[in-house]
């Protein structure tokens, strides 16, 4: 009875030195937003896309075997998370979770990493074109249906998803999904911004490439496709290409440092300057001297960009630019109705 006493006093005292650790993310109107008492950490995700070009074989149970085949093949990255094509299966719908998920939850537990695993699905009587969230226990962590699917698709019974996107929160930042025709939708993946996506996924049956090079730039996000045919990319949040997938390589990876940022080089040049020669090899300084922009990022798992921010105050592109909007409101001169 003294040994269990003494036990729970101990526990106790742990508690008390240390607490256990709250979620960093907080759930907030529809989206997610970091938790100012819990410290920093600059995260580096390494993203991992296949593509299934030249792959022939009969939908279902060979093609998946194919696809796997590239899949473990990428493994060799040791990513935090992969994505996988639109349909990758080509099969009929089926519930969740179900043998494709159950695969490749397997897959996810095994390589401790999160797969996208984009499939047709059935739920409550309807038909959809979903993307699957596994975590890296191997767990069904979320679900995205394409809000948009083509004639073709609402001509074969598949149901459109609701019409605002959701978030998905990970161990390594928050991430949105959008599928194929989705890419023509701009507003939906301002939306995944807004609410603070910081990679968005695009499982798709074409590489869309000028479309995601724009939506990239626009929205200042990373974006990793992964397409049935041609290429599967990886875009920065400049819109270049950092990596793709080939005719001898059908996988691509990359080091994703999910905190960059793009600034107008106005009343930036001298900051930046003296941010790389502060800090060297543990930041990443990119200029993009035709548009007068910089880009900014952390190499160092513990030195975030918002440090880099902080300390030299500098502004992020879309906060300049809506600075300089509202300073032009204030001085342009009002307009009077004009008369018909």
């Amino acid at each position: 009875m003294k040994k269990i006493i003494l036990a729970l006093i101990l526990l106790t005292l742990l508690l008390i030195l240390f607490p256990p650790r709250k979620d960093i993310l907080s759930i907030t109107n529809g989206g997610f937003k970091q938790d100012p008492n819990q410290p920093q950490h600059n995260c580096l995700v390494r993203v991992v896309t296949v593509s299934q070009d030249g792959l022939d074989e009969k939908p279902g149970k060979p093609i998946l075997d194919a696809t796997m085949i590239r899949l473990n093949r990428a493994a060799s990255f040791q990513p935090d998370i992969v994505c996988l094509p639109e349909t990758l299966t080509r099969d009929k719908p089926e519930l969740v979770p179900g043998p494709t998920t159950r695969r490749l939850s397997k897959w996810a537990r095994e390589n401790s990493c999160y797969v996208i695993c984009p499939i047709t699905t059935r739920s409550e009587g309807k038909i959809f074109n979903s993307a699957i969230l596994i975590d890296r226990q191997g767990n069904i962590l979320g679900r995205y249906d394409k809000i948009h699917p083509t004639e073709g698709e609402l001509d074969n019974s598949i149901c459109p998803g609701k019409i605002y996107p959701p978030v998905f929160q990970t161990d390594f930042g928050i991430i949105g999904i959008q599928i194929c025709f989705d890419v023509n939708w701009h507003a939906q993946w301002r939306r995944l911004k807004e609410k603070g996506a910081d990679i968005i996924f695009f499982p798709s049956a074409f590489p869309a490439a000028r479309q995601l090079k724009t939506l990239a730039w626009l929205n200042q996000c990373f974006i990793v496709s992964s397409t049935k045919t041609r290429a599967s990319s990886i875009f920065d949040i400049s819109g270049d290409i950092i990596e793709t997938t080939g005719k001898y390589r059908h996988w691509a990876g990359a080091v994703l440092p999910v905190g960059k940022k793009l600034f107008e080089i106005d009343f930036h040049i001298s900051k930046i300057r003296k941010i790389e020669q502060k800090y060297g090899s543990k930041v990443s300084i990119q200029w993009y001297h035709d548009d007068d922009l910089v880009s900014l990022a952390s190499l160092d798992p513990d030195l975030t960009v918002a440090d880099l921010i902080d300390e030299f105050e500098l502004t992020p592109h879309p906060a300049y630019i809506q600075r300089a909007q509202n300073a032009q409101d204030k001085r342009r001169p009002v307009q009077m109705p004009t008369q018909q």
